[in-house]
Formats: C-alpha cells, sequence, structure tokens
C-alpha cells in the first residue's frame, strides 16, 4: 500500500469517526437528558434520527465501497447510432493515457489513473471517484447527511434555548460536559448544514437537469454529435430527459424507493439523448426514423459480423488511426441485414465481435 493509498483511506476512517462523535455525543451527553430519558416521548423522537444516521452510513459505505465505473478493454464506440465526438476531428472520444476509446461523459481521472464512466468528480472524502456506479449512493449519503444535521441542530438549538432560559431566570448552569459537547456540536452541526447544504443543492440541480459537474463546467458549450449517417450536429444539453426521468435514472424509477440503496440502471456506456437540430426536436435509431421525442440509445453494442477478403485475424482498432484500416478492409454489417447479403463467389470470413 502506497502512502497516498493509506492517506486517502485515513480520510475515509476520520470522516466516519466525526460522523460518529456528532451523531453520538450529542445523543449521550446532551440530548438524552434534555428530552427526560428513556420514555416514549424520547424514542419517538430518537428512533428517526437513528434511522437517518444509519442510512448514512449504509450509504456512505456503498459510495466509497462501489467502482464508479471503468471503460471495459478494447471497447469500441457503436458507429451505428449518434454518438459524441471530438470537436476539431469529428472522430470518436479517445483516451492516449489509457490507450482506449471513451465512451459518452466520461473522462480521464488523474488521481485514479484511468478513465471513469460518467465521471462526475474525484470526491477525497470517499477516496474515489462519483461516477456512473456509485452517483446514486452519493445523492443519498450527501440527502442523510444533511438530514441528520438539520435533525441534530434542532435539537441541539432547543436545548440551547432552555439553558439560555435557565440562567437568566433561575441561575441554573448545566453540567460542564454537556455544555462543552452542546457547544462543540452545535457548531459542527451548523458547519455541516451550511457546506453540505451547497453541495447538496448543486446536485439536486445536476440531477433534475441530468449534469455531472464537469458538464456543468461546460455548460454553454454545445456537444459535437455524429449520426450513422455521418452527419455532424452541434447540440446543447442532449441528455436532458426532463426533470422525471432524469431521476428515475439516477434512484430508479420507484418514486417510494428513490431514497433506499439500489443499484444503477444502465451500463455507463450509452445513455438516453434527446437531440435537437435546426430547432427541432429529431429522434432517431439505428433502423428507422421515430416520431417520439426521445432517442434511446441505451443498448450495448450490436453483435456485429464483418465481412473481410480472407482475413481471420482482424482484431478489434484501438487507436483511432486504425479505425481508418479497419474501416476500408471491412464493412460492417447489422444482424437484422446479414441474412439479407447477397452470396459472393469470393471466400470471406464471419467474424464475431463480442459485446463488452
Amino acid at each position: 500500500m502506497t502512502l497516498k493509498e493509506l492517506k486517502g483511506q485515513l480520510v475515509v476512517v476520520i470522516v466516519a469517526l466525526l460522523t460518529t462523535f456528532i451523531a453520538y455525543t450529542s445523543q449521550i451527553f446532551v440530548i438524552w437528558n434534555f428530552l427526560g430519558g428513556a420514555s416514549l416521548h424520547t424514542l419517538l423522537i430518537l428512533i428517526p434520527l437513528n434511522v437517518f444516521i444509519i442510512l448514512l452510513y449504509i450509504n456512505y459505505a456503498l459510495v466509497c465501497l462501489t467502482d464508479p465505473g471503468c471503460v471495459p478493454e478494447n471497447w469500441v464506440p457503436d458507429t451505428q447510432t449518434h454518438m459524441e465526438v471530438k470537436r476539431s476531428t469529428h472522430e470518436p472520444r479517445f483516451c492516449k493515457t489509457c490507450n482506449n476509446y471513451k465512451p459518452p461523459r466520461t473522462h480521464h481521472c488523474s488521481t485514479c489513473g484511468r478513465c471513469v464512466l460518467k465521471m462526475d468528480h474525484h470526491c477525497p472524502w470517499i477516496n474515489s471517484c462519483v461516477g456512473f456506479h456509485n452517483y446514486g449512493h452519493f445523492i443519498r449519503f450527501i440527502t442523510y447527511i444533511e438530514i441528520s444535521a438539520i435533525y441534530l441542530f434542532v435539537l441541539l438549538g432547543c436545548r440551547l434555548a432552555q439553558v439560555i432560559h435557565q440562567m437568566n431566570e433561575y441561575n441554573v448552569h448545566p453540567p460542564t460536559l454537556e455544555a462543552a459537547f452542546l457547544a462543540i456540536n452545535l457548531i459542527l452541526s451548523f458547519a455541516a448544514i451550511v457546506t453540505v447544504g451547497i453541495l447538496s443543492g448543486y446536485h439536486v440541480y445536476c440531477l433534475t437537469t441530468n449534469t455531472t459537474t464537469i458538464e456543468g463546467w461546460e455548460k454553454g458549450t454545445a456537444l459535437t454529435m455524429k449520426s450513422h449517417s455521418g452527419k455532424i450536429s452541434d447540440v446543447k444539453y442532449p441528455y436532458n430527459l426532463g426533470w422525471y426521468r432524469n431521476v428515475c435514472a439516477v434512484l430508479g424509477n420507484q418514486p417510494l424507493f428513490w431514497m433506499w440503496p439500489q443499484r444503477m440502471q444502465g451500463n455507463g456506456l450509452y445513455f438516453p439523448m434527446r437531440l435537437q437540430e435546426g430547432g427541432e426536436k429529431r429522434a432517431s435509431t439505428l433502423m428507422h426514423e421515430d416520431t417520439s421525442e426521445f432517442a434511446t440509445l441505451v443498448r450495448k453494442p450490436s453483435r456485429l459480423h464483418t465481412r473481410a477478403s480472407t482475413s481471420s485475424n482482424l482484431r478489434v482498432p484501438t487507436t483511432p488511426a486504425s479505425v481508418l484500416t479497419f474501416n476500408t478492409t471491412s464493412t460492417l454489417v447489422d444482424p437484422l441485414f446479414a441474412a439479407k447479403l447477397p452470396s459472393s463467389s469470393t471466400k470471406e470470413t464471419a467474424i464475431e465481435l463480442p459485446c463488452r
């Protein structure tokens, strides 16, 4: 284990310990006596708080332990659909560091040393990137932090008001230990409310608009899209499908379970997309023009076959330059059309490209 990895894990431990300190010193040394000790009234107030804290821990563990998603080795973009390309060359996005193509919304993280699917940002507090597979856990984690911090701050604030009243009216002072934890946890919980509140507010915006933090930095920039016919167009906000569909894409299709831990749907390689060209909304699929508003590109690459002249050892291209060679020596054919291909007197080899 390197020193860098050790520091990252130490940060995670510190966050967990600090959360435990604020949550339970407040309850044990301040709130318990303030609510009158063991009683139904006390349980009705503290049980919901501890449920929120437990869900906070669960989602923190999930966001730390869930891999945000990486690009499969030798992954090749599906040229039969609309795809995001480089503005300068109109070629598929390619990472020279990883020597691999980059799917839509994928970016290279210099800290992690790899490309991350739908990368949002690298978070030192979880010692990992926030990406496609753990973004839902991250949203729930910061939400439960905010709820728990507000819950604690209200209870501590009520106790502070009671202490001030007792001091002014009866000259009664709280025990030193209680006063110390009351002051410390009031400050810490307020700091959590403000800082995590700002972060949560921004990510609610990102969630409802289907935007990542990186994409937010480039919000005014249109993405360059290339259709299966080779047409190039600039499209703004192509992944914004409306707030409800945007939220469902991250938190699940059942609103009642949005705040319950669950896996992300999809594979992080393709995303539903709304295309807009010339002021008119236009959707297309691999086979035909569709009249619906949205273009669904969530499938993995088709099982493609290639007709090549006696070349039985063709490999999936790994660099942009080799794509040109590959495309000039072979023809990609969708399985639905494979049966319609005319027979040829020349020797032809069918090569199946695995779907990764």
